[in-house]
């Protein structure tokens, strides 16, 4: 029994001095700083910044303005306002050429206001109204007509009765026009020493066509006279006239406002693409042989005296 408890006391006392050696240890270890490993650094790169290009070939579209309303509720010819002068400068920033911006209601800014009201579809009266207003101030280009269009071209609508051209894919002119009127005429042909007789019907046919002759100044046709004619398609051209109807009137070309015809071959070159849409045919319904007028019998000259030189 006494060595039992000999050997006893000799473990506890072992389990005692190593318990006591375990704290010291852990002691010392708690007073020892805190060893921190710093992260690498990470270095963020910043995307490179996204450039958006705009093809050339899309409109910019003009924005929006606020236009005084129109007095009295519509205003026409002969009206000399401040308010016409902000119309007129409205349509001559998304360019319809109403002639001088001076706020005097002409012949010039009827031009315009009818472009502005076939443009969008609405009867041309060529005098304003709230409803013109309202669309001059959200005015927007339409999409072009030209399935693959040019930089550099014309359009001719003759469901709408306008023309827009182009350049750099932009609208440089938009401006009401009169088209072949669809009737019958006839004329002689060709212009000097005539041959033939033909009849055809007044229409300005569809198709893709180049300007390809100017000619200054009134140009007598066999169907009359044209202001600064720009051929595109043998005798029908875009020309300048003093009547521009706000229906179809023409023998087959294109009329446009003397004003605008004036500097309109300036904008054009020759082979520029002529675009032509919603035109029918000019059908020839009969072509005559012209008859040689008769000349009559040539005298000769009487036999001088003599001595006198022949």
């Amino acid at each position: 029994m006494l060595v039992s408890l000999a050997v006893a006391a000799l473990f506890v006392a072992g389990i005692a001095v190593a318990g006591s050696a375990l704290r010291d240890e852990t002691t010392a270890k708690r007073a020892q700083p805190p060893t921190t490993t710093a992260p690498a650094p990470t270095t963020t790169t910043a995307p490179a910044p996204t450039t958006t290009t705009v093809p050339p070939t899309t409109i910019i579209q003009p924005p929006w303005a606020a236009l005084p309303p129109v007095p009295g509720g519509v205003v026409g010819p002969g009206s000399q306002r401040p308010e016409v002068q902000a119309y007129e400068q409205r349509m001559a920033d998304i360019h319809f050429d109403p002639g001088p911006v001076d706020g005097i209601y002409d012949q010039k800014t009827v031009y315009a206001t009818q472009t502005l009201q076939k443009y969008g579809g609405a009867v041309p009266t060529g005098r304003i109204t709230d409803a013109d207003v309202f669309a001059l101030n959200f005015f927007q280009f339409k999409p072009p007509m030209a399935a693959t269009p040019e930089a550099n071209r014309t359009e001719i609508d003759i469901t709408g009765q306008t023309l827009t051209l182009y350049e750099n894919y932009q609208p440089k002119l938009i401006t009401t026009m009169s088209s072949g009127s669809g009737e019958n005429y006839c004329y002689d042909t060709p212009r000097e020493n005539p041959t033939s007789h033909v009849c055809e019907d007044a229409n300005t046919p569809s198709g893709d066509f180049v300007f390809n002759e100017f000619r200054a100044g009134w140009d007598k046709s066999p169907l009359g006279q044209l202001y600064n004619p720009y051929y595109f398609n043998k005798g029908i051209a875009v020309h300048g006239y003093d009547s521009v109807p706000t229906t179809p009137a023409s023998h087959g070309c294109v009329r446009i406002p003397m004003h605008i015809a004036e500097y309109f071959h300036t904008l054009v070159n020759r082979g520029d693409p002529v675009h032509v849409f919603g035109g029918k045919p000019a059908n020839v319904t009969s072509s005559t042989p012209l008859t040689p007028s008769p000349q009559p019998p040539t005298v000769p000259d009487p036999i001088p005296p003599p001595g006198q030189p022949a």
